[in-house]
């Protein structure tokens, strides 16, 4: 077979695999660029190899004329956001782009699907693509006698996108039988028969060469040694049985394999069905707890309840036992007792509860309270349902390994017994958690003079409660499509649609308790939590002792942010305490769900939807239960600002208004009487020019010796203004991070070698190195990200953290 037939043979297999490539990663990417990489990966894979070939290049020239295209091409076809930025974003990009070939694997793995074309996550699939037609182009045309291993690049693009993919497959044919897994099925098959038609195609290329040279030199079909037309014949169906048998092993491998693959999900390495790295791999559950709270979530339904008595007064979701200064979760420890749940004990008043999972809800927490019984699951999934739950028998937490989607119910005996009071003294003689790290939290504690027991802990609850102020968002804005809409709307229309732009959690507010939007940051973080406390404490000495209650109000929050810092404060007192996220339930609608649960978080009566995910702490005394213990903030009272020396009047009085008159100058002041010299200025002319002259002479002798010096400097700032001008509010907070990073190299801070990011918090040492931890962390693992106003709050840490080391 001549070159030029090999070569367009190699080329269409090779645009089969970049097809087959592109359905593969399809689900990683979901954007039609991906269309773009393959094309152009394909044409210069095989294009590079038949150049080399035409102009004899050496396989290493080769080589390197590939690695210089793909410098080339990198930015604009793998980097698409190079683009955005001409020409200052060219570099940044094109040096991602390089970096991505080692460390774009890894990145790929850690972000939520789809990535689109974020940042460098094209890289892999762009050199998978140019390798695959690269090696199998040099393989086909190099070594003619192996020229049937290039089935193995071939199918290389199938594998990376089955690789890198998710753990989710296609959703089942309904056929008799059911085929599982169509989608990825379908792509194996198609690689496999690719693979087996190359085979094929490859094996007789050089039997038929031989062929031809015989006949051209004239040789006799029986001469020579040549085989005879039946020897001919013979072969021809030799290799034809061989690649037919090569295609219908790769099918019936295929079809062998389907039964194993299970109809929801399979093993890659993004995921592994496990209890621990379930878990571990998942956001805080009161980390996401705000997203419940969005307009587009809060009134969708999550379960629904019902029960043939009574129902418990509380269903738990997650049960958080673990602070590490960042989030709540569940600890080490406590992620070891995650066991099979065969059989249950029993519990106090019983009831058959039933629980139907609504297309609001899809986490791996099982919705119970005080297991009596095995749960009986029901509907498509009851089989794997059943196989997949887990329970923490010392919180009493219960996952499913796989996830609860729409659809799913179980049913199960559960306790309604009301919890028990917490009574008596802390168990503990000190405090469970270091005040010296949480200063304003000490100081706070501190200030309310009340004891280490059961009563001066709920005290200092109530206080919290009441001083705090209920607040789910950073903005007031419904949602940036309302707000934008709101901007662009007349003015005369603003006010009438004002109520309209609110988010719908606060219009609910208002109408019900007159409550008025304030801005408070997420997050639980101790630098969050300490900010907390700090206004708290500003607030109440400005107040004075003596103030009255609406004066003391300060904290703005949630439940996130409040049953994190009452958790502290049980914790401070000496009681254990951890989190529970949950909700709380009410027989019935209406005012009685409102008067069942907390003013801004109403317990549910059968449908439980985002408006009533709630937050709580339990905390566990001398009698040995652990009590619930809500912690939601007041609505009604609205933080007053104080300002540093204001004391407010025991009676209005209006100041008396007195006149004040402009009174000019005397004459004369400041000016000059006699009249200036003009050879004065020439006397003064012939000696000031020399030395002008020397001076400047020596100032520009210390600027050349002092540019050295600045440069560091002014490539710092440089980066710096670099890094606080991205657009993104993600890659600007990350960008923050780097620089609190560098800023506390650079006065002096050892960082250990390969530290990930809360150990580099816990090395620089302060608070807000740790909520800028947390942030990031936020920015790159969760699929929300960060906004732009904690963006711009990070960068604030930064400048208040350089001037602290200053």
């Amino acid at each position: 077979m001549s070159r030029r037939a090999t070569l367009g043979a190699v080329a269409a297999a090779g645009a089969v695999a970049a097809l087959l490539g592109v359905l593969a990663a399809w689900p990683i990417y979901e954007t039609w660029w991906l269309v773009l990489v393959a094309a152009v990966g394909t044409v210069l894979g095989v294009g590079i190899v038949a150049l080399g070939a035409a102009r004899r290049l050496s396989l290493l020239a080769t080589g390197a004329l590939l690695a210089a295209a793909y410098v080339v091409t990198v930015v604009p076809v793998a980097v698409p956001r190079g683009l955005d930025q001409v020409p200052g974003g060219l570099l940044p990009a094109l040096l991602d782009g390089v970096a991505g070939i080692v460390v774009g694997w890894k990145h790929l793995l850690t972000l939520t699907l789809p990535v689109g074309t974020y940042q460098a996550v094209l890289v892999p699939a762009y050199l998978v693509l140019l390798l695959s037609a690269f090696f199998a182009t040099t393989i086909a045309l190099r070594a003619p006698r192996f020229a049937a291993w290039a089935a193995v690049p071939l199918v290389t693009p199938v594998v990376f996108g089955t690789v890198f993919g998710a753990s989710a497959v296609s959703d089942p044919l309904p056929f008799a039988p059911s085929i599982a897994a169509p989608r990825e099925i379908a792509l194996g098959l198609a690689a496999a028969a690719l693979a087996g038609t190359w085979v094929w195609f490859a094996a007789g290329a050089t039997r038929r060469r031989a062929l031809r040279l015989g006949r051209s030199v004239g040789a006799s079909p029986a001469g020579a040694g040549s085989p005879t037309g039946f020897g001919r014949g013979t072969g021809r169906v030799r290799r034809g049985v061989f690649g037919a048998a090569t295609v219908a092993v790769a099918l019936a491998a295929g079809l062998a394999l389907a039964p194993a693959l299970d109809a929801g999900a399979r093993q890659v390495p993004r995921d592994r069905v496990d209890p621990e790295i379930v878990l571990r791999e998942r956001p805080s559950p009161l980390a996401t707890y705000r997203a419940s709270k969005a307009d587009d979530a809060i009134d969708r339904v999550w379960f629904e309840v019902t029960s043939q008595g009574q129902l418990p007064d509380r269903l738990r979701l997650a049960v958080l036992d673990s602070y590490d200064g960042v989030d709540f979760h569940l600890s080490d420890a406590e992620l070891g007792r995650f066991t099979r749940f065969p059989s249950a004990g029993a519990v106090n008043e019983p009831e058959t509860v039933t629980v139907r999972v609504g297309d609001g809800y899809g986490d791996v927490w099982v919705p119970t309270a005080g297991l009596g019984s095995v749960p009986s699951f029901s509907g498509p999934r009851g089989a794997e349902l059943a196989d997949a739950f887990f329970v923490n028998r010392a919180t009493e937490a219960a996952i499913v390994a796989d996830g609860l989607a729409p659809g799913d119910s179980f049913s199960m005996s559960m306790s309604v017994a009301p919890a028990e009071p917490l009574t008596g003294d802390s168990p503990a003689t000190g405090g469970l958690i270091d005040l010296e790290a949480m200063p304003e939290l000490a100081a706070w504690i501190d200030a309310q003079q009340q004891p280490a027991t059961a009563e001066g802990l709920a005290t200092l609850i109530e206080r919290l409660r009441d001083r705090g102020y209920l607040s789910h968002a950073i903005s007031q804005s419904a949602s940036p499509a309302s707000s934008s809409s709101s901007s662009s709307s007349s003015s005369s229309s603003s006010s009438s649609s004002s109520s309209s732009s609110l988010p719908t959690w606060l219009q609910r507010l208002a109408a019900q308790y007159g409550t008025t939007f304030e801005s408070s940051a997420g997050g639980h973080s101790m630098a969050r939590v300490e900010q907390l406390f700090a206004q708290l404490n500003t607030q109440q000495r400005l107040a004075g002792d003596d103030a009255p209650p609406e004066m003391l109000v300060a904290a703005i929050g949630d439940d996130e942010q409040f049953a994190a810092a009452a958790a502290l404060i049980a914790r401070a007192l000496g009681f254990e305490s951890r989190v529970v996220v949950g909700v709380r339930l009410s027989e019935d609608a209406g005012r009685a769900a409102l008067d069942a649960g907390v003013p801004g978080v109403p317990a549910c009566a059968g449908e439980c939807t985002g408006q009533h995910l709630a937050a709580w702490v339990e905390v566990r005394g001398q009698q040995g239960s652990w009590v619930p213990v809500d912690v939601t903030p007041q609505v009604t009272m609205r933080p007053t600002a104080l300002e540093e020396g204001e004391q407010l009047p025991e009676f209005a009085t209006t100041p008396e208004e007195r006149d004040a008159r402009e009174i000019d100058p005397p004459l004369g002041v400041g000016e000059r009487s006699d009249p200036v010299d003009p050879s004065d200025d020439e006397q003064s002319a012939s000696w000031l020019w020399p030395v002008l002259r020397l001076v400047g002479l020596g100032a520009l002798a210390l600027v050349l010796l002092a540019l050295p010096l600045l440069f560091v400097p002014l490539a710092k700032r440089r980066r710096e203004r670099r890094r606080r001008g991205e657009a993104d509010a993600e890659v600007r907070a990350l960008g923050a991070w780097q620089q609190l990073v560098d800023d506390a190299v650079d006065s002096g801070v050892v960082l250990p070698p390969g530290a990930n990011r809360n150990e580099i918090a816990r090395a620089i040492g302060s608070a807000s190195a740790r909520w800028a931890a947390e942030t990031v962390t936020k920015a790159v693992f969760s699929a929300p990200g960060v906004t732009d106003r904690e963006a711009t709050l990070m960068w604030q840490l930064v400048d208040a953290d350089r001037a602290q080391r200053a």
